[in-house]
């Protein structure tokens, strides 16, 4: 049992993590985060009557931005132990889930 302890503790704290697999998951990352600005973005600005809706737009515009940053972190350091990048990881796509529930419920505003 401690054995199998030992070899979980060595594998949620290993900072083991291939280049390709780096690079192809923070391409992944940025594009699902930024495909769903961007949807935001083209709702707002297609969609009649929408302008009330205009601080949810200021907010998409900072929430893109701390996203690139926290990727860019991702991508640059690979001392980061496995557990938490792979918390990173869930915390951001769970964090665009989130956003997109809240733009695409957003109603046109009332003329």
């Amino acid at each position: 049992m401690a054995e199998k302890f030992e070899q979980f503790k060595e594998r949620i704290l290993s900072t083991d993590y291939p280049r390709w697999r780096n690079n192809l998951s923070c391409a992944v990352i940025i594009f699902l985060a930024t495909g769903m600005v961007f949807a935001w973005w083209y709702i707002y600005y297609t969609t009649y009557a929408a302008e009330c809706h205009k601080g949810a737009l200021y907010v998409s515009v900072i929430w893109l931005a701390v996203q690139w940053v926290v990727i860019g972190y991702l991508y640059r350091y690979y001392n980061i132990p496995a557990f938490a990048r792979e918390a990173i990881k869930l915390m951001l796509f769970m964090g665009n889930i989130w956003f997109g529930f809240f733009v695409f419920l957003l109603q046109p505003c009332a003329q």
